[in-house]
């Protein structure tokens, strides 16, 4: 049964899973990127993978940053896939409580601070986003709060922007 554009018959058999054994629900991501040394357009380009095949996705600075602009900067994509999660979260959870979105339309704007990445400050970089959610549905205002609480508490890109996740750097010279 397909609600909100979720395969809510095929996510619940992955819930059931992961609830039998809970080694299901870990997975591995992969990305890999190059900046692209000695070419023209965007500086960096990442292949990525995906069940319905592959694409090439181009990120390049603004012109400020020494970049040309030429594709969105690496903080839009990161925005972007922070709504993308945080969407995907709640059209899954709301179609799975039984109830039908006839509109979800989610913008964010995050206010950034350069200064620590320019070396000349310890301010934060990202002082706040703010994600603005728009919501058609027949649920009533308590269903929908109670839906976007649990959007909060079990979105991965929300979680990844709320808590601390350090990333290990390794490197190879040669």
């Amino acid at each position: 049964m397909i609600v909100n554009r979720v395969d809510l018959e095929k996510f619940e058999k992955t819930l059931n899973e992961a609830k039998k054994d809970p080694g299901f629900a870990k997975k591995t991501i992969k990305v890999d990127g190059i900046w692209r040394i000695g070419k023209d357009g965007p500086q960096f380009e990442s292949e990525i993978g995906f069940e319905g095949g592959k694409i090439t996705l181009y990120a390049d600075e603004p012109s400020f940053l020494g970049g040309k602009g030429f594709a969105p900067n690496p903080v839009q994509y990161c925005i972007m896939g922070a709504m993308a999660c945080f969407a995907a979260t709640f059209a899954k959870w709301a179609g799975m409580e039984g109830v039908v979105l006839d509109e979800f339309r989610i913008s964010a704007k995050a206010q950034l601070d350069m200064s620590r990445s320019f070396g000349i400050s310890e301010n934060p970089i990202l002082e706040k986003i703010v994600f603005d959610i728009h919501i058609k549905t027949d649920a009533g205002k308590e269903e929908v709060d109670r839906l976007l609480k649990i959007t909060e508490e079990r979105c991965p890109a929300y979680y990844c922007l709320k808590e601390s996740i350090i990333p290990e750097v390794r490197m190879t010279i040669g």
